[in-house]
C-alpha cells in the first residue's frame, strides 16, 4: 500500500492520463486534467489523505453509446476523474509488481497494449503507459509473416462477445492474487471500483460483478491480463496440437499446417474462454487456408505510413497524385464488386482524415452515411476541414438534427461538437435539454452551441444538478458570459463551495487560484480541497463525515490535527468513527462498542484541553463523576448513555447489571441514541478548543 499511496505513484498516474492517445474519452477529461493539476501537488496530496482515511468513494460511471455494426452500440464508461485518476495509480503499481513476469511473453504472444519499462530510468519514457501501437502491429504482422513462411499456412481467427463487458470481477482478482500475489487490500479498492464503476449514473442498474469500464488506458491493461491467463493456459494445454498462437489486444491468431488442427484449438480456447466467463462470438471465428497473405494483414500498412508522412510534411495536403490513389480505394469501399473490402473501417478512416477537398467524396458521404455511423468523428473531420460552409452540407447537418427517428443520438451529438456554429433551434433546444438522461453527451455539447450562437442569457439561467460532466461543461461557458466581477466573484466562491472536489477546483481555476478573499472564519464553509490549499489543513474522515453524514457544521474547531497532535491518537480516532459508520447500518451491537470506544477518546481530548485531573482511569467512573458536565452537559449525558448501553445490550458484555443475559441493542435504539451523538458531538464542535 505504500507504494501505491506515495505522492510519487499519483503524479506518474496524472501524468500518464495526460500523455494518453488523444480521442473522444480523453477529450471530455481534457479539462480535468488542466482543473486538478493547476495546484498539482496540493490536490494529489489531498487526494491521497482522502483515500488514507476512507473518505473517498467511487462514483458511478456516465456512459456514453457509440454506434457500432448491425444497429448495436458500444457502451463507454466515462470516469469522474478521481476515479480516472486511482484507477491508473493501482494499475500502475500492479504493473510494475508483475512487469518480470510477463515481459517473456511480450512480442513472443502478445503483442498489443505493452506497457514500457516500469523501471525504465529514463523518466520521460515512463510517463507513456504502453509502447506505441504503430511498432507493436508492426510486429504482429511480422510474426504473421513468419509462420506462415514456415508452412503455418492456415489461421484461425477467434473472436470474444462484448469483451470488456464480460470480464468477471472475482477472477479476475483470483489472478491478480493467486498469480501475481497482489496486495489484497488494492485488490479490495481495485473490486469495490469496479463494481461501482460497472453502473450508470444515468440510469439505474443492478449492481454487477463483472465488466470493466472501455475507455481509460488501465482497463486495457487488465483486460490484457486476463486475456493472458487464457493464452498460457492454451499454450500449455494444448502444446501437442503444432500451432503457433499470437494476439493483438483481442485478435487472436492460431496457425496450423492443417484445418483439422485449428479446429481442434479453436474448440479448446472456446473451453477455456468460458472457464473465464467469456463468451466467443461464433458469427467471427474463422478457420482457412492463408491464400492471400496481404489480404490477411489488411494489406496497407506500409503504404498507409508513406501518406501519413506526406500529409504531415505537406501541412494536412497530399499530392494530387496520391490523393487520387487514395480517393479510387475510398470510393472502392462503397462498391460491392470492387477489390476493396466492402466498407472497409480501417480505409474510410484513415482516408477521410487525409484527402483533400473534393466534391466526389462529399457527394459518397451525403448518399451514403448511414452506411457509415461508425465512422462518423472521421466523416464530420473530413466535412469541417473543407465544407464548413458548405451551404449543401449545412443544411444537410440541420435535418440530420431534427429528424427524430435518427437511430443514435450520438451522432447528434457528434454534429454539435464538430458545428457548433450551425444556427440556433429553439425547437431542437427544447426538446434534447430535458430529454433522455442517457443521451447526455447531446446536451454536453450544446452548450457550446450555444455560446456560439450568443444565448448568453439561457446558459445563465440554467442550473444542472445529476451529472458532473454537464455541470463542468456548463460552468464554463457561464465563465465566459459575463465579465461583471461581482458575478463571477459570487459564481467561483459557489462553486468553491461544492462537496465535489473537482466542480470546486475548477471554481479556484476560473480565479487561477486567487483565495485572498476567503477569511479563517469562513475557510470551513469551502470544500476541503479548497481548505487544504488554504490552510493545509489535512482531510479526514471523522470532520468529512460529521460534515457531510452528521450535519455538523464546524467539526474542524476539534476534530483537527492541531489539537490531536499524536498521530496513533489520531489515526485511531478516524478508524474508529469509520467502522462505527459501517457498522451502524449492518450491527448496531458492533457500531455502539465502536462508538462508545470514540467516545472515551473524545472524552479524554477534552478533559486533557481543560486540564481536568480525573482521580479514576475507568471512563464510566469519570463520566459518573461529571468533570465536563459545567461545560458540556449534553456531551456527559449522552456519553454516559452510550457507555450504559454498551456495558448492557452489546457483546462487550454477555450479562446485563442485574445478571440476566444482556438483549442486543435494536437498530431503532441505535438511532435514538445516534441522534443524541449528534448532539453532543455539535455542542463540542460550536466552540474551537
Amino acid at each position: 500500500m505504500e507504494s501505491f499511496l506515495s505522492k510519487e505513484n499519483f503524479k506518474l498516474a496524472f501524468k500518464r492520463l495526460q500523455t494518453s492517445q488523444r480521442n473522444l474519452y480523453k477529450e471530455l477529461y481534457a479539462e480535468d486534467l488542466e482543473i486538478f493539476g493547476f495546484s498539482l501537488e496540493h490536490n494529489i496530496e489531498a487526494f491521497i489523505h482522502e483515500i488514507k482515511n476512507k473518505v473517498f468513494s467511487p462514483d458511478k460511471s456516465f456512459k456514453i453509446f457509440q454506434p457500432k455494426k448491425d444497429n448495436l452500440v458500444r457502451p463507454i464508461s466515462l470516469l469522474k476523474f478521481k476515479d480516472l485518476l486511482i484507477y491508473q495509480a493501482l494499475i500502475n503499481v500492479i504493473a510494475e509488481s508483475i512487469y518480470d513476469e510477463i515481459i517473456p511473453y511480450y512480442n513472443t504472444i502478445v503483442f498489443g497494449n505493452v506497457i514500457t519499462n516500469p523501471k525504465d530510468p529514463d523518466a520521460d519514457n515512463r510517463i507513456f503507459f504502453y509502447k506505441k501501437w504503430k511498432y507493436q502491429w508492426k510486429k504482429f504482422t511480422n510474426k504473421t509473416k513468419e509462420y506462415y513462411e514456415n508452412g503455418y499456412n492456415f489461421v484461425s481467427e477467434f473472436d470474444i462477445a462484448s469483451f470488456f463487458d464480460t470480464i468477471d470481477h472475482g477472477i479476475l482478482c483470483q489472478i491478480l492474487d493467486n498469480k501475481y500475489n497482489i496486495d489484497k487490500d488494492l485488490l479490495d479498492i481495485l473490486e469495490t471500483c469496479l463494481i461501482v464503476w460497472t453502473g450508470d449514473s444515468n440510469h439505474p442498474t443492478f449492481e454487477r460483478r463483472h465488466g470493466i469500464p472501455q475507455g481509460p488506458i488501465a482497463s486495457a491493461f487488465l483486460a490484457d491480463l486476463y486475456l493472458l491467463h487464457l493464452d498460457l493456459e492454451f499454450k500449455t494445454k494444448a502444446r501437442k496440437l503444432d500451432t503457433q498462437y499470437i494476439r493483438y489486444v483481442d485478435d487472436i491468431r492460431i496457425f496450423s499446417r492443417d484445418k483439422i488442427t485449428g479446429q481442434k484449438s479453436i474448440a479448446y480456447l472456446d473451453l477455456l474462454a468460458r472457464d473465464l466467463g467469456l463468451i466467443p462470438q461464433a458469427s467471427k471465428i474463422l478457420i482457412h487456408e492463408i491464400t492471400d497473405l496481404n489480404k490477411l494483414l489488411k494489406h496497407q500498412e506500409s503504404k498507409f505510413s508513406a501518406i501519413a508522412r506526406e500529409h504531415k510534411a505537406k501541412q494536412g495536403v497530399l499530392k494530387s497524385k496520391t490523393h487520387k490513389k487514395l480517393k479510387k480505394r475510398f470510393l472502392d469501399c462503397f462498391d460491392e464488386n470492387s477489390d476493396e473490402q466492402y466498407l472497409d473501417k480501417t480505409i474510410i478512416s484513415f482516408a477521410l482524415y487525409k484527402l483533400n477537398s473534393d466534391p466526389d467524396i462529399k457527394a459518397v458521404i451525403l448518399k451514403h452515411y448511414e452506411k457509415i455511423y461508425t465512422h462518423f468523428s472521421a466523416v464530420l473531420f473530413y466535412l469541417r476541414k473543407h465544407f464548413s460552409e458548405d451551404e449543401e452540407i449545412r443544411y444537410w447537418l440541420i435535418n440530420l438534427l431534427k429528424d427524430e427517428n435518427l437511430l443514435f443520438q450520438h451522432i447528434s451529438a457528434l454534429i454539435l461538437k464538430n458545428f457548433p456554429d450551425l444556427p440556433f433551434m429553439e425547437d431542437l433546444y427544447e426538446r434534447h435539454i430535458e430529454g433522455d438522461r442517457r443521451n447526455w453527451l447531446l446536451k454536453y455539447f450544446m452548450f457550446r452551441w450555444l455560446y456560439e450562437n450568443k444565448k448568453y442569457e439561457i446558459i445563465i439561467s440554467h442550473s444542472l444538478d445529476d451529472n458532473y460532466f454537464l455541470i463542468r461543461e456548463l460552468n464554463k461557458f457561464k465563465s465566459f458570459c459575463t465579465i461583471d466581477d461581482s458575478y463571477n466573484n459570487i459564481f467561483t466562491r459557489n462553486l468553491m463551495k461544492n462537496k465535489d472536489s473537482l466542480i470546486a477546483l475548477q471554481g479556484l481555476y476560473f480565479r487561477l487560484g486567487d483565495l485572498c478573499d476567503i477569511t479563517y472564519d469562513d475557510a470551513h464553509t469551502y470544500n476541503s480541497y479548497i481548505q487544504y490549499q488554504h490552510s493545509n489543513r489535512v482531510i479526514n474522515y471523522t470532520g468529512y463525515a460529521l460534515k457531510e453524514d452528521f450535519r455538523i457544521e464546524n467539526p474542524e474547531n476539534f476534530f483537527r490535527e492541531e489539537i490531536w497532535t499524536d498521530t496513533n491518537e489520531y489515526d485511531e480516532i478516524n478508524q474508529l468513527f469509520f467502522r462505527f459508520n459501517r457498522f451502524r447500518k449492518i450491527d448496531p451491537s458492533l457500531a455502539l462498542i465502536t462508538l462508545n470506544s470514540f467516545n472515551n477518546l473524545v472524552y479524554d481530548k477534552i478533559c486533557q484541553i481543560l486540564s481536568i485531573n480525573k482521580k479514576d482511569k475507568d471512563y464510566g467512573v469519570n463520566l459518573d463523576a461529571g468533570y465536563i458536565t459545567s461545560k458540556f452537559p449534553i456531551t456527559n449525558n449522552c456519553f454516559m448513555e452510550i457507555n450504559d448501553k454498551r456495558n448492557q445490550n452489546t457483546e462487550a458484555h454477555p450479562y446485563n447489571k442485574h445478571g440476566d443475559i444482556r438483549v442486543r441493542i435494536k437498530f431503532k435504539e441505535l438511532g435514538r441514541l445516534i441522534e443524541k451523538e449528534r448532539r453532543a458531538l455539535d455542542e463540542i464542535c460550536l466552540r474551537r478548543l
